[in-house]
């Protein structure tokens, strides 16, 4: 039901007034101006603050914009129109949104067919061209007693000093120091030229570097994108860095367009939006062995150790177009191994388990990637894979099994299992012989190849440091005959021929099978001279896998340490992308809860995506995009229930940690590498530590909330979203206990507070509490519930009266922030977003206030039996409509088992006004629900746990079927059958005039 205008503190009148306003205001700041006093440019590109909003620790530029501020001012303003059809508003929308394609999209046409890497970016230059950011690494400062004064052009931002023998373990501003490294206490930063630098430790004297940045790189013109990571940089090529709650607002957005313009490029873009939202909202390997890290931040964070012994050191850096993990081993003369792995991973290895791994490399080389049962090395407990890569440059993926990780020990000869296969071919002047090691799957195999003539030999002798005593295995394959021989300790030849197989034979050999050439009848004891194969034809091939006996991981082996290593003399140049046990462990709320970023590189996704928070997630867009079915078996109920009720965990959350019934606690830490860094356990709520600091920030409650109620505006029988809103709503009316202290900040174990005024909460507010009243109010279970509504809505209404700036009669010339609803207009301080959310809150608010018809009384009727499969209704209307329409609305219900088709006449003095049918049968649980009420006309079936199918394409289309009332004595007749009940709710109107 809508809100009566008469329950409002504030006119429809003037809130119409202030959506005017602000429209006169953007208008007035539209355009590129001075490069300052800007709101949307001339691109159509809107600005974050309208006021100069940095510093030193300012994290982007003052001049920048967001995909928040574009999107939500895109999506306010197309509201503004659909509430007003003001075409000023529909003009503007249509600049903002070609300015989103053309810049937050980079120029990427709206695919024709859904595309999940069509997303926008975050961030880019609105007002006025400005300097990207550059960092130098080794700057060399005299240090005395702990202090130095640097001296350097257009310096911003001192990160770190260390010895001059140190080095960074990857590049970074941020990296970690490998060797000695000193704290800073203090920077002072004198001018734009000059910092003073002083060190905890004031008793250093001593040059040490100095790493630092400095506002000199390449220009970031108007209206082209940057990121602000680790630096302010331009973007590499294929990157873009999506907001992931920005995908929900451009749903909005491209809907909202659709629906305004009818141009069918906004229905594609919808489609894309819609399947970028499923992937995006998708996470999995829940635990990673090593993996990149959030681009640009820490590569040796969370357990990743690294270790060399070469004498050439090997070094790391993440690379900026694929994200994965770089490893440069220069060239070395001697031996030397170069570990990268992972410690104290503590984990089992059962019969399903594998090792998934996606590297590669440069060159053509074997790495060894081993796991240890113990943290502390000990050769009886390693087991060993070699993982052979192809040198294309291009990642492998090796999926390594309990039977690939072996012990050598027991292994006499091998490529794969000893990292050489020396050997002899031996042949007489017109034979040959020849080999060569290949790589077969993941594994290293001799090829030999032999030919002979008649009476000739080709033979291939075996280099074993050490040669085995019988039994012992030998793993082969091999098209012809071949004798395996074995020259005993006195030199003497014993033969046995292989069996020819296709497929690798394992077999083991004992003396019994051997066969004297001598005639000798028995094996003499001792070590054996030598071990070779030799062809019994024309031409023969065999691949050798190993001789000896070969041990491998048993199951359910538990182990605690991983570690990649390559110990090559060469050159050569590696990259990692994932090492990862599988398969992976199931985690909570998995998919299509949103994680914390969404960055991507040429199509791939950064596998670094952070925990989940309750204020990023918009559980609304599982009911408004198109149906799906997907692979791991959910549809869009499925992914609405996991949200909402990821939600509802959040309040409970929230609840455990202050007690207050209510609020949601912000962020949830999964399961996962990229989640437990910051120092939670595991599949837990929390606050600090997390990648968005700013967790007590009011906006995340009220765009939590605001989401929630969207979903029970979509669904009013959703009781668990409405439980959710309501218990929030009574949370909020408890702590807003006086007219303007609205609560902005939630903090960890206890209740909120208000520290600063924010206008833009109060309209977040303010939405949800529109959406949940006109979804509940008619239902009289919810009488209290409506009371606590009506009475916030008039307070965030009257909130933003009491900061709302009038324009003057002179615009502007009072103050530049006229006809917005400033906090603090005498700093200047505006956002994009926040006016962008006002707008959008209040013309949702004028699209559900009731018009001047006002209600004075409801009557509900019940039918009662005439004859048959009929039952009838008498009734009187009372209601006054002085010709400006014919008959009230009304809301008719059908209840229990109906098997043939409902229909219904309204008769008055004896003639049928109208009839309704609908072509379908109800099952004894469920009720057909049709509505004619103007704003809010349905035809809907609905099951017992309150679901709903909307039946509107199944009415007979010859007849009226949303009827209404018409004044006077009326009678109603419905045909259903005698299982089934029937009902009807109409209003009673007066014309106020």
């Amino acid at each position: 039901m809508k809100i009566q205008a008469s329950d409002l503190t504030i006119s429809p009148e003037k809130i119409t007034s202030w959506i005017s306003q602000y429209d006169i205001f953007l208008a007035n700041f539209t355009g590129d101006g001075d490069g300052q006093n800007v709101m949307i440019n001339s691109q159509g590109l809107t600005v974050n603050s309208f006021h100069t909003e940095t510093g030193r620790g300012g994290y982007f530029s003052t001049t920048s914009g967001t995909s928040e501020g574009q999107t939500l001012t895109l999506r306010g303003s197309l509201l503004a129109y659909k509430a007003t059809q003001d075409e000023s508003w529909l003009t503007r929308s249509l600049l903002l949104a070609d300015a989103m394609l053309t810049v937050l999209y980079q120029g990427r046409s709206i695919p024709n067919e859904p595309d999940v890497t069509w997303v926008p970016h975050w961030l880019f230059n609105t007002k006025k061209d400005f300097k990207a950011q550059e960092y130098f690494t080794n700057y060399k400062a005299p240090f005395k007693n702990g202090k130095a004064t640097l001296k350097i052009n257009d310096l911003f931002k001192v990160f770190s000093v260390r010895a001059t023998n140190a080095t960074l373990v990857w590049d970074s501003p941020f990296s970690v120091i490998n060797g000695k490294g000193y704290q800073i206490a203090t920077i002072e930063y004198v001018d734009d030229n000059t910092a003073t630098v002083t060190l905890s430790d004031n008793t250093v004297t001593a040059d040490l570097l100095v790493v630092y940045g400095t506002n000199t790189g390449p220009i970031i013109k108007k209206g082209e994108n940057y990121d602000a990571y680790p630096i302010w940089r331009k973007l590499q090529e294929g990157e873009t860095v999506c907001a992931i709650d920005s995908l929900a607002w451009v749903l909005d957005c491209f809907k909202l367009l659709y629906d305004a313009t009818s141009d069918e490029k906004w229905a594609r873009a919808l489609n894309s939006t819609s399947e970028a939202l499923r992937h995006a909202f998708h996470i999995d390997n829940s635990i990673v062995y090593i993996t990149p890290p959030r681009l640009g931040y820490d590569i040796f964070e969370n357990g990743i150790y690294r270790y060399s012994t070469r004498e050439n050191i090997e070094t790391y850096t993440q690379n900026k177009k694929t994200g994965f993990i770089d490893i440069h081993y220069p060239a070395i003369t001697k031996f030397g191994d170069g570990q990268i792995g992972k410690g104290s991973v503590n984990a089992n290895f059962g019969s399903d388990d594998y090792i998934h791994a996606k590297i590669g490399s440069d060159q053509k080389i074997v790495m060894n990637l081993s796991i240890d049962e113990e943290n502390v090395y000990d050769p009886d407990k390693r087991w060993v894979v070699p993982i052979h890569l192809d040198g294309s440059g291009k990642v492998q993926t090796f999926d390594l099994k309990k039977e690939d990780f072996f012990k050598s020990a027991s292994i006499f000869w091998g490529p794969n299992y000893r990292g050489h296969a020396e050997g002899t071919m031996i042949h007489d002047e017109k034979s040959s012989v020849t080999s060569e090691t290949i790589v077969d799957g993941n594994t290293a195999i001799q090829h030999v190849k032999m030919a002979k003539v008649t009476g000739g030999w080709a033979q291939f002798l075996f280099g074993l440091g050490q040669t085995p005593t019988f039994p012992f295995d030998l793993r082969y394959k091999t098209n012809n005959d071949i004798d395996f021989v074995v020259r005993d300790v006195n030199d003497k030849p014993w033969r046995f021929r292989l069996p020819k197989s296709n497929q690798y034979n394992l077999i083991t050999l004992e003396q019994n099978l051997f066969t004297s050439d001598d005639g000798l009848n028995t094996f003499p004891t001792g070590q054996f001279s030598s071990l070779l194969v030799d062809s019994a034809t024309s031409s023969s091939e065999i691949d050798i896998d190993y001789i000896g006996t070969l041990v491998t991981l048993p199951d359910n082996t538990n182990y605690s340490t991983i570690t990649l290593s390559y110990s090559g003399l060469d050159e050569v140049n590696v990259s990692i992308e994932l090492i990862a046990p599988m398969p992976t462990i199931p985690l909570a709320y998995v998919p299509y809860v949103a994680p914390f970023d969404y960055h991507l590189l040429e199509g791939n996704v950064n596998t670094w995506r952070g925990p989940a928070y309750s204020g990023y997630q918009t559980p609304y867009v599982w009911q408004e995009i198109p149906d799906f079915n997907d692979e791991f078996g959910n549809n869009n109920e499925d992914a609405l229930n996991t949200n909402v009720r990821f939600m509802s965990d959040a309040q409970a959350a929230y609840r455990a940690s202050t007690g207050i019934i209510g609020g949601f606690a912000p962020v949830y830490f999964w399961n996962r590498w990229d989640s437990i860094q910051y120092e939670h356990e595991p599949d837990t709520w929390g606050w600090l530590p997390a990648p968005d600091p700013n967790v007590n920030w009011g906006g995340f409650q009220y765009r939590a909330i605001d989401s929630v109620a969207r979903v029970v505006r979509n669904n009013p029988d959703s009781l668990q979203a409405i439980s959710i809103a309501v218990n929030f709503f009574k949370f909020i009316d408890n702590y807003w206990d006086e007219e303007f202290n609205m609560p902005t900040v939630f903090d960890e174990g206890e209740a909120p507070k208000n520290t600063y005024d924010d206008t833009h909460m109060a309209s977040l507010l303010m939405r949800a509490l529109i959406n949940v009243y006109v979804s509940v109010s008619s239902k009289s279970e919810y009488v209290n519930e409506t009371s606590v509504i009506l009475k916030l809505i008039n307070k965030t209404l009257n909130y933003l009266d009491h900061f709302h700036i009038e324009i003057s009669d002179v615009p502007f010339s009072q103050n530049k922030l006229e006809g917005t609803f400033s906090t603090e207009p005498s700093k200047g301080q505006w956002y994009g977003f926040w006016g962008a959310e006002i707008i959008s809150a209040l013309s949702e608010l004028l699209l559900n206030i009731r018009s001047e018809q006002t209600i004075t009384t409801r009557y509900v009727y019940f039918e009662s039996r005439i004859s048959g499969n009929s039952r009838a209704l008498t009734l009187v209307n009372n209601s006054q409509y002085f010709n400006t329409q014919k008959g009230s609305p009304c809301v008719i219900t059908i209840s229990g088992l109906n098997k043939s088709n409902p229909e219904w006449d309204i008769i008055q003095n004896g003639k049928i006004i109208s009839s309704a049918r609908f072509n379908l049968s109800l099952a004894s649980n469920q009720r057909l629900v049709v509505s004619s009420l103007p704003e809010d006309q349905y035809a809907r079936v609905y099951n017992e746990d309150g679901t709903y199918s909307d039946v509107s394409q199944l009415q007979d289309f010859n007849k009226a079927n949303f009827t209404k009332i018409p004044e006077g004595n009326v009678t109603v007749i419905a045909h259903i059958e005698h299982t089934a009940k029937f009902s009807m709710e109409f209003k009673e109107e007066r014309l106020l005039v």
